[in-house]
């Protein structure tokens, strides 16, 4: 008796997966990404990966200032964002207490409030920052 209820079971389960339409998204995610890699003059490498509520095309531009020790110079910018990269400019100023790290990102998309994360990783060290377009979101580390 109960391998049969069992089986019904199942067996109504299958026919309603077959025969019910699989309920639309109630909202597409569209989602883009940024994450300069600055190799620095002493060795150390600052990344700083912007996740945006939008997709590529609503982006204007995006501005990152990576304020480092006095001395340290940025060697090296990786732009790994695929079609957004050449949207993205930096700045570098040498203004920071030794060890100290701050990046500031400033994000212009077509709509208004876009949700973003700025994510600022020195080796292990990782500081996250949220805001919206058209605000300057800062992330400070020291090690």
């Amino acid at each position: 008796m109960k391998i049969t209820n069992r089986l019904i079971q199942l067996l109504v389960l299958a026919i309603l997966v077959l025969v019910l339409p699989a309920a639309p998204a109630s909202a597409m995610l569209a989602r883009c990404r940024t994450d300069p890699i600055f190799t620095l003059s002493n060795g150390d490498k600052v990344t700083v990966v912007l996740d945006i509520d939008t997709n590529e095309s609503s982006v204007i531009y995006v501005n990152y200032i990576l304020h480092v020790p006095a001395g340290v110079t940025v060697k090296n910018v990786v732009f790994t964002a695929g079609g957004i990269g050449n949207l993205e400019t930096y700045w570098v100023r040498q203004d920071s207490p030794a060890n100290t790290y701050k990046t500031e990102s400033f994000v212009v998309t077509k709509q208004a409030g876009v949700a973003i994360v700025a994510t600022t990783t020195l080796q292990k060290i990782v500081k996250s920052v949220y805001g919206f377009s058209s605000q300057n979101l800062v992330a400070t580390i020291t090690r």
